[in-house]
């Protein structure tokens, strides 16, 4: 906001000496240009006196447009400026636009406090302008009119409205609650704006600190005594990350509200101001946000303050790291290692965890050092709770020794085992490497995790997708290198892993009273619902590839070769997927997962078009080879545009492409992995 404050009555005194100054300036120019011609003198000092009599007839309408704005505002009754005994000091803007937006956005807080108070027509006033809330000039007049104090206080005041007609069970009771919910998606959408440094409407570093002396301090709305934050929570749960809390707003309100949750639960009763306002007047259904589903299917919600700042948090990597990667003064841990371990029982006493869970993904999942670091301490925290649970029964099956300590930690198998799969590289180094990336974790406790998260199936999808992509690169690889020679060299390791991964899903199913025969078709489902994963719409195994040239196969780039061979992979998979084949021909996951390797390869090997001399002499007739002598594969884009053809090629390059030898160590090192690793790992038999 650009503006010049003046004290208003001076302003109208200025603008009428201006514009007489304008006057007669220009009237002693026309004078003395008169008095210069007829002497027959040089007129230069006449004209340049006319520009500035121009300059200042231009201020004049500024002054002019500045002073009309103030009387409209007088007008509206909507006072900005500072009472003084000498006047109103008054901030004139710029322009138009400026103006209207400060209008708008006195009128919305005194709406919002009329609102607040139960006035229904200040209630339709304030929805009428909430598609203001764009407005950098409309934000930041709202929040300078409420300030830290009404901010905080306004949403306790439109709760306890809606509790009131909520009570009425009528059709205005709706009516009203829905209006409170999209006033509180104003108060997110302001507050987020005004407290990013990036945002034009930031109102500055007081106004956090602010916000945060109000979360602290003890305010009440009728007999309802509250805290400051379990108010403010409600603004953040209104939050849908259109705009984002920023990370500015993390480092200072966010940061201060875990502190002081801390400080309140070490001080008094368990849960002591902890629920945020909604939850403590009985209204956490009626103000559920439009965001993730919040608390436990079929149940009333209940929400804490540390819940709201996991909403609000939760929708940027920025936001979610400057909260949990951060290690308050006097403290010994991270605000994520807290949420973990002495916070961990909070999250289970509300059951609300799509917040959290949406928040420790979006933290960990990056590929930066910072997000690898608290990804490790993370499983360290995991393994080191895990200890006890899983151990081998009497029948020498999986058995859940500690179900009570398991249920406590249940709602992170998805949201750990989905940051598991960002991190696939290093979670396989762990089995693979001498000296893995993530420390403090062996390959027992690693097992111990893998069997924790694969009681989750999206979880052991979103493993299973991306251990299949690094399978790809692996053999992509290996015909970059050479013929494919290394082929069994780069395999064998990454069939391993994949044996890590589907077996402990497998052991849960059973587990959970299923049959071997039922646990594998399910998992033999799983893999084939991440392949359609992979080659769908949104798939991430085939890269964008443009002209592959006149010339198939010749002077193959890297760059050529790789989207070629995912483009042909991708087709051979959702080829075999939709005719079912896949499905028909496999028993169980493991060979389901030989059948993805076979099309992978089988890709591959076609880009990388080096065939022997034997599969060359026989292209001679094929309806995709051409008429030369010897004969030529024609160009692969005309071979793939028809689906005959296509299929006849694919059925002659199987016969020269498929290794069995290799197929059958690649097998051998997943079962072993398996059945051997797994099971040796978890104290299991190895006879099931």
């Amino acid at each position: 906001m650009s503006f010049t404050g003046i004290k208003q009555p001076e302003f109208d005194s200025l603008v009428s000496r201006h514009s007489a100054a304008a006057q007669q300036l220009e009237g002693l120019a026309a004078a003395l240009h008169g008095e210069l011609s007829a002497a027959g003198l040089d007129t230069g000092p006449a004209l340049r006196i006319r520009d500035m009599a121009r300059e200042v007839g231009a201020e004049v309408e500024d002054l002019r447009r500045r002073q009309n704005l103030i009387r409209e505002m007088e007008r509206l009754k909507v006072t900005f400026g500072t009472h003084t005994p000498a006047g109103t000091m008054v901030p004139v803007p710029d322009s138009l636009a400026a103006a209207e937006g400060l209008l708008n956005g006195t009128l919305a807080a005194n709406a919002a406090v009329a609102a607040g108070r139960g006035d229904a027509n200040a209630m339709a006033q304030l929805r009428g302008l909430a598609g203001k809330s764009s407005d950098p000039e409309f934000v930041k007049a709202f929040l300078a009119k409420l300030g830290a104090k009404g901010i905080t206080e306004l949403p306790a005041a439109l709760a306890l409205q809606m509790r009131a007609n909520v009570m009425m069970r009528s059709a205005k009771g709706d009516q009203v609650s829905q209006q409170v919910k999209e006033g509180m998606k104003l108060l997110a959408t302001a507050l987020a704006k005004g407290t990013n440094p990036k945002d034009p409407a930031f109102m500055g570093e007081a106004f956090l600190s602010q916000l945060v002396k109000e979360g602290r301090a003890q305010h009440r709305a009728n007999e309802v005594a509250y805290v400051g934050y379990q108010a403010q929570a409600l603004i953040w749960r209104a939050s849908d990350g259109k705009p984002p809390f920023s990370k500015r707003f993390m480092e200072v309100v966010g940061r201060d509200a875990i502190v002081h949750q801390k400080e309140l639960s070490d001080s008094g009763p368990p849960y002591a101001n902890a629920m945020d306002l909604a939850t403590v007047l009985g209204l956490s259904d009626s103000m559920q946000p439009g965001g993730p589903n919040m608390g436990e299917p079929g149940k009333p919600i209940k929400a804490s303050v540390i819940d709201d700042l996991s909403q609000a948090a939760r929708h940027t990597p920025e936001a979610a790291q400057a909260l949990l990667f951060h290690t308050p003064q006097g403290w010994n841990k991270s605000i994520m290692e807290y949420l973990l371990t002495d916070r961990l029982d909070g999250f289970n006493h509300t059951k609300n965890y799509a917040p959290v869970a949406g928040l420790l993904q979006t933290a960990l999942s990056g590929k930066d050092k910072e997000s690898l670091k608290f990804t490790n301490d993370a499983l360290v925290i995991l393994k080191t709770e895990l200890d006890g649970v899983f151990k081998a029964g009497d029948d020498g099956k999986l058995t859940i020794v500690d179900q009570k300590k398991l249920d406590r930690l249940s709602f992170l198998d998805g949201p750990m085992g989905t940051v598991m799969a960002a991190h696939i590289d290093e979670i396989f180094g762990v089995f693979e490497k001498r000296s893995p990336d993530l420390k403090n974790i062996n390959q027992l406790e690693m097992d111990r995790v893998l069997t924790f998260v694969g009681r989750n199936e999206g979880a052991v999808k979103a493993l299973v997708g991306a251990e299949a992509q690094r399978m790809f690169k692996a053999i992509q690889e290996s015909y970059k290198l050479g013929n494919g020679e290394n082929m069994q060299q780069l395999l064998l390791p990454e069939a391993r892993f994949m044996g890590h991964l589907l077996e402990p899903r497998r052991l849960v199913l059973m587990a959970q009273a299923k049959s071997d025969e039922q646990a594998r078709a399910e998992l033999k489902g799983l893999i084939n619902d991440v392949l359609g994963e992979l080659t769908g719409p949104a798939g991430k195994l085939a890269g964008r590839f443009g002209d592959w040239g006149n010339k198939a196969h010749e002077k193959l780039t890297p760059i050529v070769f790789e989207n070629v061979s995912a483009f042909l992979a991708e087709r051979l998979i959702k080829e075999g997927l939709t005719r079912n084949s896949a499905l028909q021909q496999a028993n169980d996951d493991r060979e389901m997962t030989m059948w993805m390797v076979r099309e992978m390869i089988l890709g591959a090997r076609i880009a990388q078009g080096k065939w022997d001399p034997k599969a060359m002499e026989s292209l001679k007739g094929s309806a995709f080879a051409t008429d030369d002598n010897p004969p030529r594969l024609k160009p692969l884009d005309e071979i793939t545009s028809n689906p005959e053809t296509f299929d006849k090629f694919i059925e002659w390059a199987r016969r020269y492409s498929t290794d069995e030898a290799t197929m059958q160590s690649v097998r051998e090192a997943m079962d072993n992995s398996a059945g051997v690793d797994v099971h040796g790992n978890l104290g299991l038999d190895r006879n099931y």
